[in-house]
């Protein structure tokens, strides 16, 4: 396959270079696009390089675990250049393109350039484009054990990530923490230690929906832990709801209700044995959960109840139940926007589960954060405010999605 530039493309094969413009009616033009909120940020990324740059596509980055050697086309006119050599077999060492392919390899995640060309610049082909890179680099996990991750190249509207800076009176307080763990029964210890972990996991993942779905996981295995299995040596035993609680209990409430209801309407008697005596996962949390969040009821709205946007638990049954499409960047994107949101509502879950027991917060200590702004942005007004690394191999091997 040719090697031959894209007409419209801003960079050669497995090139990020620094791009600039003093063009400042393009720059305002483009930058209402990066104050859009109808728009993702892969959408806005795609529209600011077509508005200062006229860029005729997606120029983006791919990741994966496969090992594709050869330029090629994949369906949607999609192209995937890989951005390592062919081989590390009698090359010399001292080329770093050798020592970046070998690290490639060693941590099985390839780094390719993609391109894909865009005629019509509306927001429905656009969005359309970016759903096609998905779907069609999803394709792949169906023939093996092979994923694929992009993003697009220049991302503007992009957050960079923030550091935790910890002291030594936050090592104290993990370790009066792990100390009063060590105090549960057997049980309750596996149980708080596998609804944290959850939430630990949920923090590492790349993907939106997945990360939203293990936050709530974290909190319901806690939660029908607490109020279907904790006994009465629990710690947390006196955290349940007033709801039947032992198998015996429950058996004779079904029992009540079908006596009392079935001759009269026997769906209903089914229907009434099931929501008080059984109960669904939902009603046993939204009761749970109403005396945990009961000094703050704002958590509670944010998981049950609608304002202007979906209820987070909404958001949770149709990521579980196949209501979201998952490839679908505009959806991901709405997503992402609610995570800070059960993210905070989790770690309050815990912490307030922890007050309740112990009679006090076991976190006092404030924690200051950081954000670091690299000086290498690739977009800036001359070409020379760019000092970072051009082949892509070098710039993405280092950079963790």
């Amino acid at each position: 396959m040719s090697t031959e530039i894209p007409v419209g493309k801003l960079n050669k094969w497995c090139e990020r270079r620094g791009l600039a413009s003093n063009d400042e009616a393009r720059i305002s033009n483009a930058r209402r696009y990066l104050v859009n909120n109808d728009l993702t940020n892969y959408e806005k990324a795609a529209f600011y390089l077509h508005e200062i740059f006229d860029c005729q596509g997606l120029e983006f980055v791919a990741f994966s675990n496969a090992r594709y050697k050869n330029i090629t086309n994949l369906p949607g006119n999609i192209t995937i250049v890989p951005c390592f050599l062919p081989t590390e077999e009698g090359r010399n060492w001292r080329d770093p393109l050798v020592r970046l392919t070998f690290r490639m390899v060693e941590h099985a995640r390839f780094i390719y350039d993609g391109w894909m060309p865009i005629s019509d610049w509306n927001i429905k082909n656009v969005r359309k484009a970016i759903q096609n890179i998905d779907e069609v680099l999803t394709l792949f996990a169906a023939q093996e054990r092979i994923w694929f991750t992009w993003e697009p190249k220049y991302f503007p509207s992009q957050l960079y990530p923030s550091s935790h800076n910890i002291e030594d009176e936050h090592i104290r307080e993990i370790v009066e923490l792990r100390g009063f763990t060590e105090t549960l029964n057997e049980e309750d210890l596996k149980a708080f230690y596998r609804s944290l972990a959850w939430l630990s996991q949920s923090l590492v993942l790349p993907q939106p929906a997945a990360r939203f779905l293990f936050c709530i996981i974290s909190i319901e295995s806690l939660a029908t832990y607490i109020e279907r299995e904790a006994t009465n040596d629990s710690i947390f035993f006196s955290l349940k709801t007033s709801y039947p609680r032992t198998l015996e209990e429950r058996e004779k409430c079904i029992a009540d209700q079908l006596n009392q209801h079935y001759t009269e309407n026997r769906i209903n008697a089914i229907t009434q044995a099931y929501v008080n005596c059984v109960l669904s996962i939902n009603k046993i949390l939204k009761s749970h959960l109403s005396r945990i969040f009961s000094d703050d009821p704002d958590s509670f709205k944010f998981l049950f109840e609608k304002d202007q946007r979906e209820s987070l638990y909404d958001i949770r049954h149709k990521i579980a139940h196949g209501g979201l499409d998952i490839l679908s960047n505009f959806e991901r994107q709405k997503i992402a926007d609610r995570i800070w949101d059960i993210e905070k509502i989790a770690r309050k879950y815990f912490i307030n589960i922890l007050k309740l027991i112990c009679g006090k917060s076991p976190f006092k200590q404030i924690m200051y954060k950081s954000m670091f702004i690299p000086m290498t942005e690739a977009i800036g007004s001359h070409e020379g405010m760019y000092q970072g690394p051009i082949h892509m191999a070098e710039f993405y091997t280092y950079i963790k999605r």
